[in-house]
């Protein structure tokens, strides 16, 4: 039953008129997400897990905080060059040429800020996959092409 419970009554609501078209929804029993992925549970066997190295951390901290001023430094040279080069439009209102050129100039630095992080990601992220890949050879163990 539809309604609006205000106070203790509830005051009925008219039904939206594409309720008709919508199915209701049958109850189904909800799947044991435990009981379906047994076999990507961590066992026991392993031992407890281990917090990371203060000094992997703090490098990686390091090297998050560099990505963010480098993408906002990008930012706001990518805005101040944009503004020194700006299209030749003709405007009937300054309020319209202000929009133009702050849209202009936000596009441009938004164009370098993502330039600079996705550089910034590769440069990082490249190591990171090797050195990943040079454990997991060593380890003995074999890519597998499932989740």
């Amino acid at each position: 039953m539809h309604g609006i419970l205000l106070g203790s009554r509830r005051v009925l609501a008219p039904r939206p008129p594409y309720a008709r078209w919508m199915r209701r929804r049958t109850p189904q029993a909800v799947p044991d997400v435990f009981e379906t992925f047994a076999h990507r549970v961590d066992d026991s066997a392993e031992g407890p897990l281990e917090a990371p190295a203060a000094a992997a951390v703090a490098r990686s901290a390091g090297i998050g905080l560099a990505l963010m001023v480098l993408t906002s430094v990008a930012f706001v040279s990518g805005a101040w060059l944009a503004s020194r080069a700006r299209p030749d439009l003709v405007f009937s209102n300054l309020a319209w040429e202000g929009l133009a050129i702050a849209a202009w100039s936000l596009l441009w630095g938004a164009l370098a800020a993502a330039i600079v992080l996705a550089a910034g990601v590769v440069a990082v992220g490249l190591p990171w996959v090797r050195r990943q890949r040079g454990a997991r050879s060593a380890a003995g163990s074999t890519p597998t092409s499932t989740p």
